[in-house]
């Protein structure tokens, strides 16, 4: 004879939850909400965080001068990529190299591309010296075979092209050189090329209704720094104000570090930051109080069901058992597929996500990503079991089993 199977708690709460698949759906619904919510938005501030650091780490000078009506430009340029032309005498360059504690000046001019027919895409373009350059060259992809001439230029590496292909520009055709690596800043969605390349949109009629052409030879927009090895702190205050007031009459300058640049966004998220822990919050009462609700609920429809365990010798300790074991249950089940499936989706549009809400850095590797998953399950667990063992405690009254007599 086939012996019978012992019935676990497990076993019964799974039976349980199969046989009222809309309620189970509709708690797992809350707690997919919520895992989702969470996992989404910590994975964004994480990366913001990461993106400011990246580019303050990376932008490779000590200090970096542009005008300042465009601080605001570059900035959102250096951290986002966004487009933006910015125009300053080129004559500061000389006037920053003279001044003492200066080891070395490159300029770089900035001139954002239009969402036009006139060019493929709109990105930052950006001109450099590779003589004197010592920003862009080291993040470019086999340096020692790329030889950057006239009409060609470097794209970062989320422009999508590659070496060989071809871009149009204000209805100028340039061929890619070469890739940069992954940056993770404003620069994976940039442009590069020499002077004497970008001076060639003076032939373009569109370059001319838009830019400063004319005079194009004589202007840059920002100038990248590297100061002496022994400028101590309280010097290079000085040096930076030296630096700013060196250059020719008429033009208010910023000399500062990037992360002084960047300062404005780090605020920015900051209070972005804010706002994500308080969308968070929101999302974790909510669902909890969902789950709290209906497993109260159903326990008011269940009393009989209860009641009849009871009368078959069952203990209260095993009727929480079993309630707790459906709300882990629907929260683990819940948590995860929550978790995997925004990753997922996240993962997939990754370079979308960072296109249109201004992120350089969007990392979703497995290293990044885990530890916030653990993090979500953990949470739609707790949130499981607040659920449970709030809906227990109507057992431990003892009211089904007087429901149950009352029934008789």
């Amino acid at each position: 004879m086939r012996k019978d199977k012992k019935l676990s708690t497990l076993n019964m709460a799974v039976q349980n939850l199969k046989a009222k698949k809309y309620r189970t759906a509709f708690m797992m619904f809350f707690v997919i909400l919520m895992s989702a919510t969470v996992f989404f938005s910590t994975i964004l501030m994480n990366n913001l965080k990461q993106g400011i650091k990246s580019t303050t780490q990376r932008a490779g000078a000590d200090i970096i001068v542009v005008p300042d009506e465009g601080t605001e430009d570059i900035r959102d340029s250096l951290f986002a990529g966004t487009p933006c032309s910015v125009f300053f005498d080129k004559s500061w360059k000389a006037a920053v190299e003279k001044v003492e504690g200066v080891e070395r000046v490159s300029a770089q001019m900035y001139v954002g591309t239009l969402s036009a027919s006139c060019c493929d895409l709109p990105v930052q373009m950006i001109a450099f010296d590779p003589e004197t350059d010592f920003v862009v060259w080291p993040w470019l992809k086999n340096q020692n075979t790329v030889n950057l001439k006239k009409g060609q230029v470097l794209v970062g590496d989320r422009v999508e092209a590659e070496p060989g292909d071809t871009l149009q520009f204000y209805l100028t055709e340039f061929e890619v050189a070469g890739k940069l690596e992954k940056t993770g800043m404003g620069y994976d969605g940039s442009v590069f090329m020499t002077f004497e390349t970008l001076y060639e949109l003076k032939n373009s009629e569109t370059a001319k209704a838009t830019l400063p052409m004319e005079d194009i030879e004589d202007k840059v927009s920002m100038l990248m720094v590297d100061i002496a090895d022994d400028i101590k702190d309280v010097d290079l205050i000085h040096l930076r104000l030296a630096i700013a007031k060196c250059g020719p009459e008429g033009e208010k300058m910023y000399a500062g570090s990037t992360d002084e640049l960047l300062s404005g966004i780090s605020q920015q998220v900051k209070k972005l930051s804010g706002y994500g822990n308080i969308l968070t919050y929101i999302s974790l009462i909510s669902a909890a109080l969902a789950l709290i609700s209906i497993f109260v609920l159903t326990i008011n429809e269940r009393r009989y069901e209860f009641g009849v365990l009871y009368a078959l010798g069952a203990k209260k300790s095993q009727m929480r058992n079993i309630i707790l074991s459906e709300a882990l249950v629907i929260s683990g089940i819940g948590g995860v597929t929550g978790t995997l499936l925004t990753y997922g989706l996240v993962a997939a549009f990754k370079d979308v996500i960072s296109i249109k809400l201004e992120v350089p850095y969007l990392d979703m590797s497995m290293e990044k990503a885990m530890p916030v998953a653990g993090i979500c399950i953990v949470i739609a667990l707790a949130t499981g079991i607040a659920a449970a063992v709030c809906s227990a405690y109507q057992i431990s009254k003892g009211e089904v089993y007087r429901l149950l007599r009352e029934n008789e």
